[in-house]
């Protein structure tokens, strides 16, 4: 018989099991959302957060009697792909699964609000996260994690989905009533492997020809990746900053129809997964560099053929020197094809510490970029660094940081990010002098009480 599991989004689960091996498998649809609505399924263990809210198919649960002291919970999306796994105990078989750890035990209703858990990204990278009940700037603080291929929760899941998609497509198994035809409906996504999930995990990143990790999206974006298509419009960042090495030094201007082809292709990558997406990234460290008529072009054929509202969606990079080259009218053009923010990397108020680390950059430049976006109706948000300029430049960076926010109008976001030198970076760390973590955590709070600065989250796609 079918049993309803509690929760906002419940729905009748189909017995599939015992299989062969003894588990005893179960699978539920999971109800069409409208697009930008976030879900949440309520079980006896707990809230859930569906991965920040990517469309699903199909929710299975597993459980090996005598095997394991927990059941596992696998969702997926419309191509087949598994998007999220949780498991609500500590042991399955050969596998032991540590509990997360957690600032404060948080409870909601009585209901523990985590288990071990965690997430794919858009590119497949695996997050684990949990919400704190540490409090900034009146927001719940979100924690994450990247899982590693070798933590016990992402081995035991792959082994499970290994297993469960091996049972689904066995041409030995035999099915009969709605279990039949719920494996005939999984076979024809079809369900993918472990190893199916690093193939589209390359070819994501194939489509956009990025390494295997994108390294950064707007702060803005950090934990919203499965509303944010990346498009890449140009290569490299062209700044010859000491302290950065993310992008390619040479700034390419992909040719539009390039950047066309990269979209249909990632049009069909997502699928009816389009359905649950609302903003686009351009990529990659300074997208105005693009000529501002081939950028409208592109933002308007993305609007089209990613079916996104009529409202501004698109997130971007770009250097303060790029926008002001810009005139007022092409900034106020790409508002209307769909510009919605640009993150701007200011890192210092200091021009001292600007010419030391190379940056390339004026500091009244950034203002100036500042108010001519937010004159053409285009959001603006900073980055700062706590750490920039050592220990030598430790109060220079401090006040002349503190005085050039404070020049700031007012709805400018500000981030902040604690120095991260790449070991092929050539900031001098030994001229500067080091800070420890009691200093730079100083800066940080420094920063946040002046300029409500919130924390950059680094988590690559």
């Amino acid at each position: 018989m079918s049993k309803v599991m509690d929760g906002l989004n419940s729905s009748q689960w189909i017995p599939l099991g015992p299989f062969a091996n003894g588990w005893v498998v179960e699978v539920g649809r999971i109800p069409a959302r409208d697009k930008g609505k976030y879900g949440y399924d309520l079980w006896s263990n707990g809230l859930a957060f569906e991965a920040f809210g990517i469309g699903r198919t199909y929710k299975v649960s597993v459980r090996a009697p005598g095997r394991a002291n927990g059941m596992w919970l696998l969702n997926f999306d419309t191509q087949g792909r598994m998007v999220n796994a949780s498991f609500t105990g500590s042991r399955w078989g050969e596998y032991q699964i540590p509990a997360p750890t957690f600032e404060h035990d948080f409870r909601l209703l009585s209901y523990p609000r985590h288990r071990p858990e965690m997430h794919r990204l858009i590119g497949g990278t695996w997050v684990r996260g949990k919400w704190t009940d540490r409090y900034a700037h009146s927001r719940l603080v979100y924690q994450a994690e990247i899982v590693s291929k070798h933590d016990p929760l992402y081995q035991s899941s792959m082994h499970v989905l290994d297993e469960v998609v091996a049972a689904i497509n066995s041409p030995q198994a035999v099915w009969n009533g709605a279990a039949a035809a719920i494996v005939h409906t999984l076979r024809m996504l079809p369900l993918k492997s472990h190893a199916q999930l690093l193939d589209e995990a390359r070819r994501f990143h194939t489509i956009l020809d990025i390494p295997e990790q994108i390294s950064v999206e707007p702060p803005e974006l950090a934990f919203d990746h499965y509303h944010a298509i990346p498009v890449k419009v140009q290569g490299g960042c062209g700044g010859p900053c000491t302290f950065c090495d993310l992008y390619d030094r040479k700034i390419r201007v992909l040719p539009a129809q390039i950047v066309e082809r990269q979209i249909d292709s990632m049009a069909v990558y997502l699928g009816e997964e389009l359905d649950h997406f609302l903003k686009v990234v351009l990529l990659e460290g300074d997208a105005l560099t693009v000529p501002a008529q081939q950028l409208g072009h592109t933002l308007s054929y993305a609007r089209r053929r990613f079916e996104l509202a009529d409202a501004p969606f698109a997130h971007a990079f770009a250097k303060a020197s790029t926008v002001i080259k810009k005139s007022q009218d092409e900034l106020s053009s790409l508002r209307e094809s769909g510009l919605l923010n640009v993150n701007i990397g200011a890192e210092t108020g200091s021009q001292d510490i600007l010419n030391l680390v190379k940056r390339g950059q004026k500091v009244d430049a950034c203002l100036e970029a500042v108010e001519k976006l937010r004159k053409a109706r285009i959001g603006v948000s900073l980055n700062i660094i706590a750490g920039i300029g050592g220990a030598r430049f430790h109060d220079q960076h401090v006040s002349e940081t503190v005085e050039f926010l404070r020049h700031l109008p007012a709805g400018v976001e500000v981030f902040y990010a604690p120095l991260q030198v790449h070991p092929d970076a050539r900031y001098n760390t030994q001229h500067f002098g080091d800070l420890s973590p009691e200093e730079v955590a100083m800066q940080v709070q420094i920063f946040q009480r002046e300029a409500a600065a919130k924390e950059y989250i680094f988590i690559p796609m």
